[in-house]
């Protein structure tokens, strides 16, 4: 060690029921950059009590002692759970004890009369047991990522309605796929005593537990303000109030939100940032496109007014919604499905059942990208006039 070089504390316990081997082996750590913080111990009371007390950073053992002896204090210390490394030195130690120590959970055997390894074996078992702790911590992360999109997946699928709503001439179908790691996507149909369907389809930007959240309280929002007497624009606005202050500036939500009058086929809709719908004739062309009208909700903080557009639906038509998790599917080389292989696809199989429709959506989507999991949530609602 230079002599510039700052010593490293190293709390050391030591096992041992020789004042002057332990002295012996302090110096030698202490010549090798250490400054180590001894304790020494020689029973196995005394080791319990070292190990309830504070942590240590390594432990060295002799192996024969009058009152104890390092496989005894090894099984001690691996049934406390700690990980520390243990380091046998020892006067005399036969090979096969050494083995069996070392298949028990001991890092290593030194003999006293040589300790010339003492000062590595010490670095390498530190650098290892930093390693194993980040690996654990690693994977304790990981779990409790897994737990939290199991919870969020769990919430999600709640937010979905059982079923789609049954009209007289309308076929009416809608579903949602998870991502591996689950976002925000939700979709809803939602029916008045005066017959009118308010359908939704909506995007909560981020993954997990708060973007799956935060669409829970955008459904009952919208659950509760549509049974209102509140004018179209007016529902919207009071959930884009209402949520401003929970979305914060970490997140923000696309909403397709729309109304049917069955009687008629009229359609209103706000596109809030959301991907856009498409409404495709009976022949297969895309007669309306329905572009964002406002910003997504978070985005437009000055709440500027929502205006509602308005188109009448035909016999034939077939009126699609999806979220971005469909389009922007890639393949292995960065390729994003794109919005016109969906309406290639939908147009293809358009004489299908709404259902139908959107299993095939998903599935060619999910085919494009050659991947077991969805890469981001797909959500697609469909209605057949």
């Amino acid at each position: 060690m230079s002599k510039d070089a700052t010593p490293k504390l190293l709390k050391v316990l030591l096992i041992e029921d020789s004042e002057m081997d332990a002295l012996l082996l302090t110096e030698q750590l202490r010549a090798g950059g250490y400054d180590p913080q001894t304790q020494r111990v020689d029973n196995a009371d005394d080791l319990q009590e070292a190990l309830q007390r504070r942590s240590w950073d390594i432990i060295f053992s002799d192996h024969n002692m009058p009152q104890f002896s390092s496989t005894e204090a090894l099984e001690i210390v691996r049934s406390s759970a700690l990980d520390v490394p243990f380091i046998i030195v020892s006067g005399e130690i036969g090979e096969d004890v050494a083995v069996a120590a070392m298949k028990a959970g001991a890092q290593d055997y030194l003999m006293k009369g040589n300790l010339a390894r003492l000062v590595a074996a010490t670095a390498r078992e530190l650098h290892d047991a930093q390693e194993r702790r980040a690996r654990r911590a690693a994977e304790r992360a990981l779990l409790a990522q897994e737990e939290e999109f199991r919870l969020a997946r769990e919430i999600q699928q709640r937010l979905f309605p059982a079923g789609p709503p049954e009209l007289p001439e309308f076929d009416i179908a809608g579903a949602s796929l998870p991502a591996a790691a689950t976002g925000g996507d939700y979709f809803d149909f939602i029916q008045t005593r005066s017959g009118e369907l308010y359908v939704v389809v909506g995007d909560v930007t981020g993954h997990g537990f708060g973007p799956a959240l935060l669409m829970a309280d955008v459904r009952a929002y919208l659950r509760a303000l549509t049974v209102s007497d509140e004018r179209f624009e007016d529902i919207l606005a009071r959930v884009r109030g209402l949520m401003i202050e929970d979305l914060g500036y970490d997140h923000f939500i696309t909403l397709f939100f729309a109304k049917l009058e069955p009687t008629n086929g009229h359609w209103t809709y706000i596109n809030a940032g959301h991907p856009p719908g498409y409404v495709i004739s009976a022949d297969g062309t895309v007669r309306d496109e329905m572009m964002p009208s406002t910003p997504a909700l978070g985005i437009d903080r000055d709440e500027l007014p929502l205006v509602a557009r308005e188109l009448t639906l035909k016999k034939g038509d077939l009126l699609l919604l999806i979220s971005d998790g469909i389009p922007e599917a890639r393949n292995r080389t960065g390729e994003e499905y794109g919005e016109e292989r969906v309406l290639e696809l939908v147009k293809k199989v358009r004489h299908k059942t709404s259902a139908e429709i959107i299993k095939a959506l998903m599935d060619e989507a999910r085919a494009f990208a050659h991947s077991k999991f969805e890469q981001d949530d797909m959500t697609a609602v469909v209605l057949k006039l």
